[in-house]
């Protein structure tokens, strides 16, 4: 009997210690990139990327009935941080918001996300600098995991801009740890596979989920034309088995999202 109470007591253990499943249905909600690109002049206040614009997608999507649909995600894309493009960042530098375009700190703003019933998303990138020029978090996964964490961030989207192949097979396991030791659940978006070619028969799906991506870009950016959509349907017509195998609960294909 008290053998059998032990192993009892281990198995809830475990249990209580195994973190929940995230992503088990595909994340929804808004990005800015789309619409808002790399806008850091704030003269145009309504067109830039800062906090104001965050806030009232945030109030947006809870009072049209977005956030009770499910989609619960506001994403902030490049261009965030402060600094200019191009600089090189420094050992142990801690990335930071912009200070004027996010006068209220990263942790205000995710409260804010937050007290809306909405998750918070933000962006980098597994290169030396992100695709605008901003800090990269190649290097630096731990401190950018822990940093995200503080922040009270939900989801990251890692880009794969200034990078190849040989270091996304080693970059993106290395956040995935780094997320998953980071103290908070924080859904992981992979931009891995829409940098290593077309044929989504030989991208590494199985790799991708096991270095912790709970979703991955599989291909081009959609843009703000027809075109652009037709031509990513297209493609995921052309590769449907392929990319059915590599998707489920916890694991999702994501075509990039439209801009509506």
């Amino acid at each position: 009997m008290p053998h059998s109470l032990a192993s009892m007591l281990l198995l809830l253990a475990s249990a209580a210690a195994q973190k929940p499943q995230l992503a088990q249905t595909p994340p929804m909600g808004w990005m800015s990139w789309q619409a808002f690109r790399c806008e850091v002049d704030c003269a145009k206040p309504d067109a830039c990327i800062n906090e104001r614009l965050y806030k009232e997608m945030a109030d947006r999507l809870r009072d049209d009935g977005y956030v009770a649909a499910g989609y619960r995600t506001i994403s902030i894309d490049d261009c965030w941080e402060a600094g200019v493009p191009g600089m090189l960042r420094r050992p142990g530098e801690q990335l930071m918001m912009n200070a004027t375009r996010f006068s209220s700190g990263p942790k205000s703003l995710a409260d804010y996300i937050h007290a809306r019933g909405a998750k918070f998303g933000i962006y980098s990138d597994e290169g030396t600098k992100t695709c605008q020029g901003y800090y990269g978090s190649e290097g630096y996964e731990d401190l950018d995991a822990k940093t995200f964490a503080a922040w009270g961030v939900d989801y990251l989207k890692l880009d794969g801009c200034n990078n190849d192949a040989k270091g996304f097979a080693t970059g993106y396991p290395a956040m995935g740890r780094a997320l998953q030791q980071s103290g908070r659940d924080i859904v992981y978006s992979c931009s891995w596979p829409a940098y290593i070619g077309d044929d989504e028969s030989v991208k590494p799906y199985d790799a991708m989920s096991e270095a912790g991506c709970h979703l991955w870009r599989n291909w081009h950016d959609v843009q703000c034309e027809w075109s652009s959509v037709r031509t990513i349907m297209n493609h995921w017509g052309n590769n449907t088995a392929a990319l059915e195998k590599a998707a489920g609960p916890g694991r999702w294909n994501d075509p990039a999202r439209p801009r509506a």
